[in-house]
């Protein structure tokens, strides 16, 4: 029990242990990552999406050579660099491929190449603007990976996700989504799930049917229950039940490690890592909407970037939280890892579980249950 850290020592200082791991977790000079967001445009009009759609918004040339020039100085300075992680986020990304994705992501994969760095690629997109041309280019230049939305089956996802009122989605991102996979590209697939759509979900698999089991695994799926929702009964244990066929077809489920937050922060918590707008505007964390006033810095004609006091804040927030440092589960949790949750509650006690002991312990029977046996 003392060797796999069940029990701790009295002399053992476990905060100062966590905040050491936290050290060498979010300040790793071996990995820079980078988000590209060519626009805050998108061809579709989710009723949930957070973000303000700004029609016409585009990465302009000045910005473009600004993250050329970024890239560059990453690649030449960064002596300890090991991996490079690209990714392209919006809006719509797949709106301005020519015009922004592809000399950004041809720069990347040739500096790679130059100073042999590993390089992964990632897409968030909708995956309905994949045609024959960007697939060939996905393929030259090894792209990774890609995560795509479903909000249901195929009734319920062309309600929400649709490109006209008699035209939906679903079956064109289908057919892509396989391209993608057939073409060894993986995909992460994100069903977003609600009261009313959940029992439509199994619906899903039959339009997959035609894939080998060997692509089958090339997609892995994440369950995402729709914020805006309240939750009710029994709903957690539908999604669970829906994962369980999904991965019985074939179908991925995430890695348990992930429910580590400690160990594995997000990419925001990150010293060497930022998103760029397509204005030049630099943030760390994409999940709230680009506003000015939210942004941590900018990018300069020297391909520097000039951060604020936000982003040193956010680098030095984590477990400052009282209720945090005496939680028994903040060894793996530590306040969820998440940097912009503590930012914005810094003045206040917080859980990210709610203070509900319940769902603390769920977060370890996941662990449990998934095989992820790691200690601190």
């Amino acid at each position: 029990m003392l060797n796999s850290g069940f029990i701790v020592p009295e002399e053992e200082n476990e905060l100062e242990k966590v905040k050491m791991l936290i050290k060498e977790t979010d300040i790793n000079d071996e990995l820079f990552s980078l988000m590209v967001l060519p626009t805050m445009n998108c061809n579709f009009k989710c009723w949930y999406c957070y973000e303000s759609h700004i029609k016409g918004s585009k990465m302009q040339e000045p910005a473009l050579n600004k993250i050329k020039l970024l890239l560059n100085n990453k690649f030449n300075t960064m002596q300890n660099m090991k991996n490079f992680h690209l990714s392209y986020f919006g809006g719509e990304p797949l709106l301005y491929f020519d015009d922004v994705v592809l000399p950004t992501l041809r720069h990347t994969y040739n500096l790679s190449k130059q100073h042999n760095i590993s390089l992964f690629t990632h897409f968030t997109t909708n995956g309905f603007l994949i045609n024959d041309y960007v697939m060939e280019n996905l393929v030259k230049y090894e792209v990774n990976s890609f995560q795509i939305t479903f909000d249901g089956n195929k009734e319920n996802h062309n309600k929400v996700r649709y490109v006209s009122k008699t035209r939906g989605s679903y079956d064109g991102i289908v057919s892509n989504i396989k391209r993608l996979v057939r073409s060894n590209i993986k995909v992460s697939l994100r069903i977003n799930y609600t009261n009313d759509n959940i029992d439509g979900l199994y619906d899903i698999l039959d339009s997959f049917q035609d894939l080998s089991m060997d692509n089958r695994k090339k997609i892995t799926l994440h369950m995402q229950r729709v914020w805006q929702e309240k939750k009710t009964e029994g709903l957690f244990q539908k999604s669970r039940q829906v994962s369980d066929k999904f991965n019985e077809f074939g179908f991925q489920l995430p890695n348990p490690k992930a429910l580590n937050t400690l160990r594995q922060s997000c990419y925001a918590d990150k010293k060497y890592q930022a998103a760029i707008n397509y204005n030049g505007d630099v943030f760390k964390c994409n999940a709230r909407d680009f506003k000015k006033e939210n942004r941590e810095g900018i990018l300069n004609d020297k391909g520097e970037i000039e951060w604020n006091a936000q982003f040193y804040d956010r680098m030095s927030i984590k477990l400052k939280n009282k209720p945090c440092q005496e939680c028994s589960i903040m060894p793996i949790c530590g306040g969820g890892a998440c940097s912009q949750y503590a930012l914005e509650r810094k003045n206040e006690d917080f859980c990210i579980h709610d203070f509900d002991e319940k769902s603390k312990k769920n977060v370890i029977l996941e662990m449990f249950l998934n095989g992820d046996h790691t200690r601190v």
